[in-house]
């Protein structure tokens, strides 16, 4: 009776370990995935994640403009930025001015003139018929796109989040 004992308090112990890995396994990669591509907007104080699906709405292309002075144009799918934030509960008409940060640490600064002027200031997904790159190999992610300018040096890969002023 005692082995017999000893063999049901071990598979209880087994399925009870593997119940746990396994639940542990998919809020990991849940979580994994939530982060993924997820941009945070800063409004207001306070902070909502876009994910890429809420990014992923429209096609437009543009001409930007290389560190060389080289022109290309490229096609886009993605949300204008200005779209995005009333979407997300910001009058645009209030911007006074938006910072860009990369999940590298590079940032880009724009007026709210420029992302109120329209066609200028979009947030891609993909380029070209091909997902926008995320920082970890494998990964999509979101780029910054800033059409107008002399260079694309306001053009953030790696977009992670988005600080908004206004009055």
């Amino acid at each position: 009776m005692k082995k017999q004992t000893r063999w049901i308090i071990a598979a209880v112990c087994l399925l009870l370990v593997i119940t746990v890995g396994v639940g542990l396994y998919i809020r990991s990669t849940q979580m994994a995935g939530e982060k993924a591509g997820a941009i945070t907007l800063n409004l207001n104080g306070k902070g909502v994640t876009v994910t890429l699906k809420d990014l992923n709405q429209a096609a437009f292309e543009g001409e930007t403009v290389n560190g060389k002075g080289d022109r290309s144009t490229h096609a886009y799918r993605g949300v204008e930025l200005k779209a995005l934030l009333t979407k997300n509960g910001l009058d645009a008409a209030k911007v006074t001015a938006v910072t860009a940060s990369s999940a590298d640490q590079y940032t880009a600064e724009l007026t709210g003139d420029e992302i109120r002027e329209d066609k200028r200031v979009y947030v891609a997904v993909e380029i070209d018929g091909k997902a926008v790159e995320g920082i970890d190999a494998g990964t999509n992610g979101a780029q910054l796109v800033v059409f107008g300018d002399p260079n694309s040096r306001r053009n953030v890969r790696y977009l992670s989040v988005i600080d908004v002023t206004g009055n």
